[in-house]
Order: structure tokens, then C-alpha cells, then sequence
């Protein structure tokens, strides 16, 4: 049998606050490899505090990709991510360096590593405005209803908060024709990947975690980067559902307080958290590490050493 030549990926993932960050540097200085960002929101330029994204530092020290592609008013979709982020995996390669898959967007991870056929349909602002008005005076859950109506096995995936996603299915229906379930295909996926999970099993401890970023995130200054963001493009989509941002907008609108708004951005990670984890726990292929069984280093030690065992296993086996 032939070698197989699809190039390997480690794929770090895993719900928000979990320590994949630290983990995907670390593992980047032991294997001279190179970082593709996995977040549906770090593509966006000057969503810095709010994300969590990289610092400047952590980014001259391992490079990085998929950072501060577009601006926040912009439309970038799952199927841009998929494309541009193929092309960085294959600059990597060419350069013999390892990719490293990280980050908590699942869907853009499916999209990416698992060969996720997508529909080839371009947004349509005026459809966008027009459901996004609905959705204002209605609420979430008519919009969600109405995903449900057209296509109700992509509303059975979908949050009923996820107000972009739902947006987008709908869009999709409009304009294909066809229930975007119909259209998501399955390709054979084009890399050898090595998934790695990250998170505590007390997922008290991956609370903590959450609120303790919350005040350092404060620390650095999220409200003046979400007050600058306000300025400069208003409330935009991206803003109004991004967790970390549109709670601090009803801060600074003066209908919520500091402390209300400091909560409602914890309890949405939270949720958030749950959701990536739903989502991660259906993927089989995953091998997951405890952050809170394990010390930092111990934890990176045996991730590591996985990593190299199975891309030693990876190299003797056939296609």
C-alpha cells in the first residue's frame, strides 16, 4: 500500500479559558512548529482584550495565522475561514514546519480538519439586514423559529443566541434554495490530524479560570477597546454577539451596571464553555488532558510525548 501524504496538523481545542494557548506555544518551541488560530472571532482586527488573542509577545515567539483578518464590520464566514486557513497550512508545510490547529470555534475546526463541504454562497447585506431586524424586534428565538420552519436539522444544531449562524443558514436557504443541511457535504479530510483536548474535569475550576480572566481582561483594558470599537464601527453584528463585548455595550449604553455586566460576561463563557464542550466531546478522535490533574508542565510533558508517539505511528502507516 501506498504511504499516506497528507500532511500531519495537530488540533488543539477545547472550551474557553482551558490553557490551550499556553499548551499550543509550549508544544510550538519543542516541535518547530508554527500556529493557525482556530476562533471565529480573533480573525477580527482590534477585537484584542475582549478575545483573549494572542499577545504580541506569544506572537513573535511562535508565529501565528488567522489573527486580525478582517475588521469587525466585516462578513467572514466559515467556508472564507476554511480556505485561508488551508492556504496557511500549506505555507507551513512548504517551509517544513508543523501546523498547530488551535482554538475553541468548533464548527471552524470541523470545517477545516474533517473535510466539511461547504455551500459556495455569498452574503447578502440586504438579506442580512433584513433578518437582523426581525431577529431586533422579535428576539432570537422567532429568528431561530424561522430556521426551524426551513431547516430544521441545521436549527437543531444551532444556539438559539447564535444570532449570526442562524442568519447565515437562513441566508443560505434564500438564496440556494435549499436547506444548508442539504448542502454541507463530507470530502475525505485532506490532513492526518492529531487532536489534542485541553480542560479541567471540575468544571468549577474552568469557572474559576473564567472569572479570573474576567478581571484581568478588565485590567487591560476591555471597556476602553469596546468603547473604541463602538466609535469607530457602532454596534455592529460582530460586536452585539461576541461574548466580553456586547455585554460591556449595555454597560456603556447605561443599562447595566460595571458588576451586572462583569457577571453577564462570566456566565456567558460559561455557556459558551459548555456548548464547545458538547461539541468537542462528540469527536472521538479527541485525546483529552486534564488541566486539573495535571501540573503545567506535566501537563505539556504528556501531551507532548503523545504527540510524538502518534506522528511516529502516523509515519509507518500505509494509506
Amino acid at each position: 500500500m501506498k504511504q499516506d501524504s497528507r500532511p500531519i496538523v495537530i488540533a488543539i481545542v477545547g472550551p474557553t479559558a482551558s490553557g490551550k494557548t499556553d499548551l499550543s506555544l509550549a508544544i510550538a518551541d519543542k516541535l518547530n512548529a508554527e500556529i493557525v488560530a482556530c476562533d471565529s472571532r480573533t480573525v477580527y482586527r482590534y477585537m484584542d482584550i475582549g478575545t483573549a488573542k494572542p499577545s504580541a509577545d506569544e506572537q513573535k515567539r511562535v508565529r501565528h495565522f488567522m489573527l486580525d483578518v478582517v475588521n469587525p464590520d466585516q462578513t467572514y464566514t466559515v467556508s472564507d475561514y476554511k480556505k485561508d486557513a488551508a492556504i496557511a497550512i500549506e505555507d507551513i508545510v512548504s517551509r517544513k514546519h508543523l501546523p498547530i490547529v488551535c482554538g475553541g470555534t468548533g464548527f471552524y475546526a470541523r470545517a477545516l480538519l474533517q473535510g466539511m463541504s461547504m455551500p459556495d454562497v455569498s452574503p447578502d447585506q440586504a438579506l442580512r439586514e433584513q433578518f437582523t431586524d426581525f431577529a431586533n424586534v422579535r428576539g432570537n428565538s422567532a429568528l431561530h423559529g424561522k430556521l426551524e420552519e426551513v431547516d430544521p436539522k441545521t436549527a437543531a444544531k444551532v444556539n438559539v443566541n447564535d444570532r449570526f449562524r442562524i442568519i447565515r443558514a437562513l441566508e443560505v436557504f434564500h438564496i440556494a434554495g435549499k436547506p444548508m443541511s442539504e448542502l454541507v457535504g463530507q470530502e475525505e479530510p485532506p490532513y492526518r490530524t492529531i487532536w489534542v483536548g485541553v480542560c479541567p474535569n471540575d468544571r468549577n475550576i474552568l469557572r474559576q479560570a473564567i472569572a479570573q480572566r474576567m478581571e484581568k481582561l478588565l485590567e487591560q483594558g476591555l471597556i476602553n477597546e469596546v468603547d473604541t470599537l463602538l466609535k469607530k464601527y457602532g454596534a455592529c453584528q460582530t460586536l452585539t454577539n461576541t461574548v466580553n463585548y456586547k455585554e460591556f455595550l449595555a454597560y456603556l449604553a447605561g443599562t447595566t451596571t460595571l458588576e451586572q455586566a462583569t457577571y453577564d460576561c462570566i456566565i456567558a463563557s460559561s455557556q459558551l464553555a459548555r456548548r464547545q464542550l458538547i461539541w468537542y466531546r462528540a469527536n472521538r478522535e479527541i485525546t483529552w488532558f486534564a488541566s486539573d490533574e495535571l501540573d503545567k508542565a506535566a501537563l505539556q510533558k504528556a501531551a507532548l510525548e503523545h504527540i510524538q508517539n502518534t506522528i511516529e505511528s502516523l509515519d509507518k502507516t500505509p494509506r
